[in-house]
């Protein structure tokens, strides 16, 4: 018997974590999700994507970005260090509290949307394969 290989890079345990986290989601989740669903940010994002041993409420994969909620049972200090390893792993992180993104949808929309454009920007300011704009040894 043949065994097929998942394109994703997690353990059986993590794609069932995962899913059970996503019927889970918040009133915020849900409120926030339809807009970043379907690239409609302008970048793809995914649910409860697994992160360094964390698992990130929305995470933008091609431009390292994270997006987190945060329910009034967060702790700042486990926040950080979760934040430090995932930063560790080249992602960005944004956090947004429960009742910015309840009463400032917007707000939020539009800090997520500036940094999806400066990712972009800076991903197409960087030289193919890493050479100088002259070829490889120019300056």
């Amino acid at each position: 018997m043949q065994t097929t290989k998942s394109r994703f890079r997690r353990t059986r345990e993590q794609t069932l974590l995962s899913r059970e986290l996503k019927k889970q989601a918040s009133r915020t989740e849900r409120k926030l999700w339809p807009h970043l669903r379907s690239e409609k940010m302008g970048a793809p994002f995914r649910r409860q994507y697994s992160v360094s041993r964390y698992f990130a409420d929305y995470t933008c994969v091609p431009l390292k970005l994270v997006v987190e909620v945060d329910g009034p049972m967060h702790d700042a200090a486990r926040d950080s260090l979760r934040d430090d390893r995932i930063e560790r792993r080249g992602f960005d992180v944004l956090r947004f509290g429960v009742q910015e993104i309840d009463h400032n949808l917007d707000g939020v929309l539009t800090t997520i949307h500036s940094a999806i454009q400066m990712k972009l920007l800076a991903r197409q300011a960087k030289p193919a394969g890493g050479t100088s704009p002259g070829g490889p040894g120019r300056t």
